[in-house]
């Protein structure tokens, strides 16, 4: 029997075994009583009706919620000229400005992670012009710069902050359009990473590149 195993915002690899006429195949969720099993057999119908339930299973029918608990958090999108920009519909090679502001509720003394997972048609795109401050449109945004660690993957930002204030902070990475379609955006969020009750998450979407 085939396992697999759901982590959000994370590819999902399932392998069949072709010496086999076929399979029997148990997709579950891990934490929730949703399951389903298949009988795939090793011919072309069956393969299709598979990839089909894999790219429906789990998907929810209404966005989460934005959470909070001890944090709150929000992504916004500007141009490279400092002016706001709605992403539901943007085109591509367009670059934009990501911000994420996180807002302690009381006073912090926390050692947070964030992660922002980039929808699928954006990439992060020289990061180097955030770090070295060339962006003089967005210096009102006070960006920042005391971080423990920060990444730039190709499928997501991760920075790692001490802060201890009752104040926000906001963080920031350009990105570019580079793939046309409708992508699903995933949540922003912070953790303590010593607390991890501690954490918060933003509101999901969709993106459209033209």
């Amino acid at each position: 029997m085939t396992k697999t195993h759901h982590k959000t915002g994370q590819p999902v690899l399932v392998a069949i075994d072709i010496a086999k006429h076929r399979n029997e195949v148990l997709i579950a969720v891990p934490g929730r009583r949703r399951r389903k099993r298949l009988t795939v057999r090793n011919v072309r119908e069956d393969i299709d009706r598979f990839v089909e339930t894999l790219t429906a299973f789990g998907v929810p029918t209404q966005p989460e919620p934005p959470t909070s608990n001890g944090y709150s958090i929000g992504r916004q999108y500007y141009s490279m000229e400092g002016e706001p920009v709605d992403v539901s519909r943007v085109a591509q090679g367009e670059r934009l400005v990501t911000v994420v502001t996180v807002t302690p509720q009381g006073y912090s003394d926390g050692r947070l992670m964030v992660s922002d997972p980039l929808p699928a048609g954006f990439e992060i795109d020289n990061p180097n012009l955030i770090r070295g401050g060339d962006i003089e449109a967005l210096d009102w945004l006070q960006l920042t710069s005391d971080l423990r660690n920060s990444e730039f993957r190709q499928d997501r930002f991760l920075a790692a902050v001490d802060w201890q204030s009752d104040r926000a902070f906001r963080l920031a990475y350009i990105v570019r359009a580079v793939t046309p379609g409708t992508f699903h955006h995933p949540a922003v969020s912070v953790e303590d990473m010593y607390r991890p009750d501690y954490r918060a998450t933003g509101e999901t979407g969709t993106v459209v590149i033209e």
